[in-house]
Parts: C-alpha cells; sequence; structure tokens
C-alpha cells in the first residue's frame, strides 16, 4: 500500500470545518460531555484521490481512533489505486487502454454499475464515459482559453456509457469504441467514503463523518446527541452558511462551481460538462443532494447541476429518502433562484 500525506491526529477541541458541513466541535464537545465522558472526539485527514479527506470520530482512545483512520485511509488508497484516471497504472487507466473484455475487481465492477444506472435515470446528464471532454476543459481552464467548436464535436464521439459494454456473469468490461475514456470523479470519492465508513463501523466506531472535499457522510450520532451539525455553503460564497437540522446515517454531497470555473468573453463556465453537448454549464449554481450513500449523493448532485432546477427536482423527487437544494444565478446581477425537496432539512 502506498504512503499518503497526513496530518497528526488531535483531540478535536477547536472548530473543525469541512468544506459544506461545518461542525462546531468545542460546543458539541461542551454539550456532549455531561452525556459520556468516556469517548472522546478526534480527527485526522489525508490528501487521497486529489483531494482532502477529514475523518472525525469518537473514540475511547487516540491510539484506537489512530489506528481506525489509518485503516480507513487505507482503504480509500486502495480504492484510489482501481478508479483514479491520474495514476498510470490504475485499473481504470488501464481498462481505457485494454482491447476487448476485460474481467475487473468488485470495487470497479460495482462503480461502474451504478455508474449506469445514474445514466439511465438522467437520461445522460450523469455519464462516466466523458473523460475526453473532461480533459479538455481541464485544460481550457489551465489555459484560459474556449476549445474551438471542431474540436469539441470531435471529443463527443468517444463520450457515452452506451459504448461500455458489462457482462454480469463473467465480471468483464469491454470498451466499444477504442479511445474513449472513463472519469470516475462524479462517483468515485463518494463510493471511497462509504467504504471508509464501513472500515470505522467494523471498529466499532460508527459515530463519525467523514468529509472528501465536499462529500460528506454522516454516521451515528455523537454520543447523547440526534445528530451531527451541518450546514451547506452559502451562495455565492460568504462567511454565513445555511445552517441544516443534525444530521446521522446519510451522505450531502455539493457540486458546484465555486472553485473551478473558465471565464470567457463575458461568460462563466462551470468545471462541469454536459456530456450530452461537450459545453460546461452556464452562469453560477450549486447543488447540495441528501441521499442514503456517499456514491448516490455523489452521482446525484452532479446529474441535478446538468439537468438544471426543473428536471433535477423531478428526478430526485422520484427517489425514495433523497433530497435536493439548489441555488441558481444565470448570469451576474441577475436574482439568485433557490429551489428544493420538501424534505430537505432546513433549520
Amino acid at each position: 500500500m502506498r504512503n499518503y500525506p497526513r496530518k497528526h491526529l488531535k483531540s478535536a477541541t477547536q472548530f473543525f470545518s469541512f468544506a459544506v458541513v461545518l461542525l462546531q466541535v468545542t460546543a458539541l464537545l461542551a454539550q456532549t460531555s455531561s452525556v459520556n465522558r468516556e469517548l472522546k472526539l478526534y480527527s485526522e485527514s489525508a490528501e487521497l484521490m486529489g483531494v482532502k479527506f477529514s475523518i472525525a470520530l469518537y473514540a475511547p482512545t487516540e491510539k484506537v481512533a489512530q489506528d481506525a483512520c489509518r485503516r480507513a485511509f487505507m482503504r480509500i488508497s486502495e480504492i484510489e489505486g482501481k478508479l483514479s484516471n491520474y495514476q498510470a497504472d490504475s485499473e481504470i487507466t488501464l481498462l481505457c487502454q485494454a482491447k476487448g473484455a476485460v474481467k475487473v475487481s468488485d470495487d470497479l465492477w460495482f462503480v461502474l454499475k451504478e455508474s449506469l444506472s445514474y445514466w439511465q435515470m438522467s437520461d445522460g446528464a450523469f455519464d462516466v464515459a466523458i473523460g475526453r471532454l473532461t480533459r479538455l476543459w481541464r485544460r481550457a481552464r489551465r489555459q484560459q482559453e474556449f476549445p474551438e467548436r471542431a474540436r469539441i464535436r470531435q471529443e463527443l464521439r468517444f463520450v457515452g456509457s452506451h459504448q461500455l459494454e458489462l457482462d454480469d456473469d463473467a465480471q468483464t468490461v469491454e470498451i466499444l469504441k477504442p479511445g474513449v475514456l472513463i472519469d470516475l470523479g462524479a462517483i468515485g470519492k463518494g463510493f471511497a467514503a462509504d467504504e471508509a465508513l464501513q472500515v470505522l463501523r467494523n471498529h466499532g466506531l460508527g459515530s463519525a463523518v467523514i468529509d472528501a472535499s465536499g462529500d460528506v457522510l454522516f454516521g451515528d450520532p455523537p454520543p447523547g446527541k440526534d445528530g451531527w451539525p451541518a450546514a451547506v455553503g452559502s451562495f455565492p460564497p460568504g462567511p454565513e452558511p445555511t445552517y441544516l437540522k443534525p444530521l446521522s446515517n446519510v451522505a450531502l454531497a455539493t457540486s458546484g462551481d465555486a472553485f473551478q470555473y473558465l471565464e470567457y468573453d463575458g461568460m462563466r463556465y462551470s468545471h462541469i460538462v454536459d456530456p450530452r453537448t461537450g459545453i460546461p454549464l452556464k452562469g453560477r449554481s450549486s447543488v447540495s443532494v441528501l441521499a442514503a450513500s456517499g456514491l448516490q449523493a455523489d452521482a446525484l448532485a452532479s446529474a441535478v447541476s446538468v439537468l438544471g432546477a426543473r428536471k433535477g427536482v423531478a428526478l430526485i423527487k422520484e427517489l425514495a429518502k433523497t433530497e435536493v437544494y439548489m441555488a441558481y444565478q444565470r448570469s451576474s446581477g441577475r436574482p439568485i433562484e433557490i429551489y428544493s425537496t420538501v424534505g430537505f432539512p432546513l433549520k
């Protein structure tokens, strides 16, 4: 297992801030100390899958917490070696280079199967066979340039999950059109968080929260509490978040253009690309999805972003135990529009 950079484990006696979920640890510890004096809150973080993963958990000792976090990060690192399209020797990279059907690992098989289901239910708004386009637009953001339309049309020929053939009996995957690239960035981190939480549960430490740079998975509530303090970031980004009711045993993923975007010819383009057109989303948006698992919340936040308010909210309403909160601004100076399902846990 490869090494990964991490910060020292420490007792959480300060404010511990997630990207979209703010855990006010000092207040939380004060509230729970009279309920349970045996468990303490610890936190640790590591750079994995190109982002910062943070874990906060209740444990009887620092050593127990440290061992559990180490094993959880090892599991994420293992998944990274299968799903990352940045690693030259990852399983997904080798699959994209292979000819013919390839037997894949259980992890990659599960994520690809789930990806196809979200591709189908979103009518193509969520599509992991979009790697050629995400690579093109990453370069465009670095160079601050808009790709030529002919180049976009050319890359679109290699986009679409219909070009993936999965054999359930043999657990093999075949890319029917050479050159198609798979990008699991919109679903992989959520899956990794799910697996990391399961590692913690296997150690009897289910009272935990895992943040994967905006994809946040809540485990069992803190001792003596109904859930973990939670919030979604303000829109546009500012100092005051939108606070939610306490959350537990649920995932919250937020997708938006707050940090990655291209401004060109007076228009703001998100890093989120519509796989059906090859063009990034215009304007500004922030989509937060609450779902049963990190994988589900991760995928649906991307799908709803592409679908837009009307179709996106309609999709969420069809799914059990799933809610959405969306803020959207069509262009600078225009009013911010808010859409949500009735069950989204706003305070």
